[in-house]
């Protein structure tokens, strides 16, 4: 027979169990969520915020000469040294481009395109999977880079066929413009060679873009590559340039450092 103090006893003992899983359960600590993205939580930062590693940046290049838009054709330009010319072609690669990090890591989207200033469609281009990060500088080669420029018959936008190759030794052409002066002169500038290639760096501290597809918004000032740090004059360093080796293609290859810049990065 069960009397009254093992009913007590009983009691105090199924109490004493519950106040204590009571207290475990208000002790136990709620394991992070390791799907929580660490960028899309980000709001104190400078440069761009790619939250994504399925992430896209797209790229669309205007073209200009000394502010106004590019014309091709019967168009009549001048330059720092009088030169008065049209241009009739400008095509060119842009390759390589890298996203630097504030701690100095850098990704290299590994990209090859070519870009024509008479088709629009060519001007804009659009670069999947970029890794998720958080950038404050971007640069890129308006040129091929030496591994590529040497390796053999490539595809895509390094396929031979685009008219933008020289031989297996020498390489692609970097950079095409060609055109007419008032002299009764045309002229044709095809810029290639491992040591001619422009290098773009530009500084996206002072933007606050956080977004899983910016589009980057860049003008090219053509007028820049006849000038600064040095001025081009066709009469003094020529008409044609079809070698890698001339001294005046290296003159061009100082002077495109700063030829384009980004106007605006939209999300």
């Amino acid at each position: 027979m069960i009397n009254k103090n093992s009913y007590n006893l009983l009691f105090v003992s199924l109490l004493g169990l519950v106040l204590i899983l009571g207290s475990c359960k208000e002790t136990e600590t709620t394991a992070p969520d390791s799907t929580v993205n660490v960028w899309d939580t980000v709001t104190n930062f400078q440069g761009i915020v790619n939250p994504s590693n399925s992430g896209t940046l797209t790229f669309k290049m205007n073209y200009a000469y000394k502010g106004a838009a590019l014309e091709l054709g019967s168009k009549y330009y001048t330059n720092a040294a009088a030169d008065t010319f049209t241009i009739k072609e400008l095509r060119h690669y842009l390759s390589n481009i890298i996203l630097h990090k504030p701690n100095g890591d850098q990704v290299n989207l590994k990209n090859y395109n070519l870009l024509d200033a008479s088709i629009a469609g060519s001007q804009t281009f659009t670069i999947q999977n970029v890794p998720a990060g958080n950038y404050t500088g971007i640069s890129f080669l308006l040129a091929v880079d030496s591994f590529a420029n040497h390796n053999g018959l490539q595809e895509g936008a390094l396929d031979p066929s685009w008219g933008m190759f020289w031989t297996w030794s020498t390489g692609y052409i970097f950079y095409r413009i060609n055109g007419a002066t008032t002299k009764g002169k045309n002229y044709s500038f095809d810029l290639g060679g491992d040591g001619n290639q422009p290098s773009i760096n530009l500084d996206l501290k002072m933007y606050k873009v956080k977004s899983n597809k910016a589009t980057f918004n860049m003008l090219m000032e053509v007028n820049e590559m006849f000038q600064s740090p040095e001025n081009y004059s066709f009469e003094v360093d020529g008409y044609t340039i079809h070698s890698e080796t001339e001294p005046s293609a290296k003159k061009f290859a100082k002077n495109m450092a700063d030829m384009v810049s980004i106007n605006t990065i939209t999300p």
